[in-house]
């Protein structure tokens, strides 16, 4: 499916207090980035990336990193699928995915310089989905999520370094939100940016909250920004 559309809604009605401690199930417990931004890894191990290596453009989705894989055509939108709920550890379903894995774990080494995978648990919750092809030979991004409470929480996101500046993060981020929407009860999704991506998720319609004050029990690399995106607005009690 081709890449969808969403409105830009703020995401609190009324600003936040200046030293507000956001609840821990609201925070991403590492971090988030954005794509084609410029920097060594230093500054972006630690958020939701795209990857691949550049400076920011207007097109570009996330942050990008260096990569020594050869370079593969990239599919079309209208070819991308989805593998969702990827089991990171195994037992695989086929060796398609298990070797879909394999580059995830890959791509987040060059984006993180960690294993991102590694939280993907039933205890933590975190869900892993991977963008591929229509043969599901050739990754096109990760993105590592979980539905808590009423909002869904977005942990990792990377795109591999060949494929930067074609709209697939833009096109992981608004169809994870899409199907976010359709369950009932969720209502708004975070994340933790890092600044050079703020306004790529402002593009997206995510709105910052520079004066909220993360807390150490959030687990949150320093200077972050935290951002929400509103899906539906709750319903008024009468």
């Amino acid at each position: 499916s081709g890449a969808m559309s969403f409105g830009a809604g703020a995401v609190h009605a009324e600003p936040l207090p200046a030293e507000v401690s956001l609840p821990r199930e609201l925070l991403l417990r590492k971090c988030v980035s954005d794509p084609g931004t410029a920097g060594p890894m230093t500054e972006m191990s630690s958020t939701v990336v795209d990857i691949g290596a550049g400076s920011m453009n207007k097109d570009a989705e996330l942050q990008v990193a260096p990569s020594t894989r050869e370079a593969v055509a990239a599919p079309s939108h209208q070819d991308l699928e989805w593998v969702r709920d990827a089991p990171a550890h195994g037992p695989f379903p086929d060796m398609r995915v298990a070797a879909l894995v394999r580059q995830a774990r890959r791509l987040s080494d060059e984006a993180f310089d960690e294993d991102a995978l590694r939280e993907v648990t039933r205890k933590s919750g975190w869900k892993l989905s991977l963008l591929t092809d229509r043969d599901h030979k050739v990754l096109c991004g990760f993105i590592i999520s979980k539905i808590k409470g009423d909002a869904l929480s977005i942990y990792k996101i990377a795109v591999p370094a060949a494929f930067r500046g074609r709209g697939f993060g833009r096109y992981i981020m608004e169809d994870t939100m899409k199907a976010a929407k359709k369950q009932s009860g969720v209502y708004d999704v975070c994340l933790s940016s890092l600044p050079t991506a703020v306004s790529f998720y402002q593009r997206l319609g995510f709105k910052a909250f520079r004066q909220v004050k993360i807390t150490s029990d959030a687990e949150l690399v320093e200077g972050q920004v935290y951002m929400e995106k509103r899906l539906r607005f709750r319903a008024r009690r009468r």
